[in-house]
């Protein structure tokens, strides 16, 4: 019998044609303890942190001071209620028991029974503003801190841009005349990138001002400063809101931009397969008569391709229909953050009369959809990650 060649067959493949699915390979989540590591190692994160617990203690003060012990009403109100159970419990009263006003005293005192845990609950806010009154200054600075020195950056950003303006005007390698040009550096410095770089220099030049006078750098003028520096002191404070509020308007401008393109690529890929399935199914259709008309069988090797090419297909489909899920749910949380920024801000700059725990409430809701952001964005970078390595093995 002569012997006869076969050929090897490669390792994912079944004898009778057909490929063998590979098996599934997973990932470990990672822990909320290493996203949360995560965090606290990013800059982002870090100012996010410190914004959420500097507004809750904010909001702790502020509830103290206009419900609690912090408002003298609040405090006398309590301390005549004390004095008068002390009065009612001693016998001090000089009224007789069965009199009118010995009953309104009796009941007066009752009334100051059922408050006693409101008391302590007024008592322990007060300790705690005491406690926390230094750790606020300290949070104060350090998100200062955490923004401080960009300026030096930023201006020679625009050093160059300023450079590569002059460059314009001052090029004759082309038949462009003077109107030309002045348009074309009008367009560069009118970009929405270019007025970003611009808002964000107002507010870190005003901000890093403020950060002079907080460190006694530069003293005002009842501090025995110069002259200027209480002009220069309320310009920068002034400033630093409205260069805040015009980066708040440009990131929920962005934003918006982002959501349309989003929306638009969904559509864009729900379309696509649904005019591939659609063709798919014509295509099978056509097939099946043409193996019916000429007594083929049903289904063969290719049938098993055409198969494993949809399911990885879909998958993709799917894949891609979650990431865009993810990032539309990202820019919905940026988009309530910054809102909660600008009622925040509008309040100094419009001079509204807004409850003070409510304000307060909007910045510790910034500070708090921000770490969200934070947390889904390091988580998402820490799956990919592993995913890497996991293709590497």
């Amino acid at each position: 019998m002569a012997l006869q060649y076969t050929p090897p067959m490669p390792l994912n493949a079944h004898p009778s044609g057909a490929r063998v699915v590979k098996p599934l390979q997973t990932y470990r989540e990672p822990s909320a303890f290493e996203i949360f590591n995560a965090c606290v190692n990013d800059l982002t994160g870090k100012d996010k942190l410190a914004k959420l617990t500097q507004y809750g203690i904010r909001l702790i003060g502020a509830v103290h001071d206009i419900h609690g012990f912090g408002n003298s009403r609040v405090k006398e109100k309590y301390r005549n209620l004390e004095l008068v159970d002390n009065a009612v419990k001693n016998g001090d009263s000089p009224i007789s028991n069965g009199s009118q006003l010995r009953l309104i005293l009796s009941q007066t005192a009752t009334v100051f029974k059922g408050h006693r845990l409101k008391r302590l609950l007024y008592l322990f806010l007060a300790y705690l503003t005491r406690k926390l009154a230094g750790l606020l200054n300290g949070l104060n600075i350090y998100r200062h801190l955490l923004r401080a020195g960009t300026v030096p950056f930023r201006v020679w950003k625009f050093a160059n841009h300023i450079k590569h303006s002059i460059k314009i005007l001052l090029d004759e390698s082309k038949s462009d005349g003077q109107a030309v040009k002045l348009e074309k550096v009008l367009q560069y410095w009118t970009t929405r990138d270019m007025v970003s770089q611009m808002c964000n220099f107002w507010y870190a030049l005003s901000d890093e001002i403020l950060l002079i006078f907080r460190f006694g750098l530069l003293l005002r003028g009842k501090q025995g400063g110069f002259g200027f520096a209480d002009a220069l002191f309320s310009w920068a404070e002034d400033h630093e809101l409205y260069s805040w509020m015009a980066l708040i308007i440009l990131g929920l401008q962005k934003d918006w931009n982002n959501w349309l393109h989003l929306k638009n690529e969904e559509s864009r890929i729900i379309l696509n397969q649904k005019v591939k399935a659609r063709t798919r199914r014509i295509v099978g259709d056509m097939q099946r008569q043409r193996g019916n008309k000429l007594g083929s069988p049903d289904v063969d090797f290719e049938d098993y391709e055409r198969v494993e090419e949809e399911f990885e297909y879909d998958h993709g489909y799917f894949s891609r229909l979650a990431k865009i899920n993810h990032d539309k749910t990202t820019i919905l949380i940026n988009s309530v953050r910054l809102t909660c920024d600008l009622l925040f801000d509008a309040k100094y700059i419009m001079h509204w009369n807004m409850y003070r725990p409510l304000h307060v409430a909007l910045g510790l809701a910034s500070g708090t959809l921000g770490f969200v952001n934070c947390w889904r964005g390091q988580r998402e970078r820490l799956v990919a990650e592993a995913l890497a390595k996991m293709r590497e093995q």
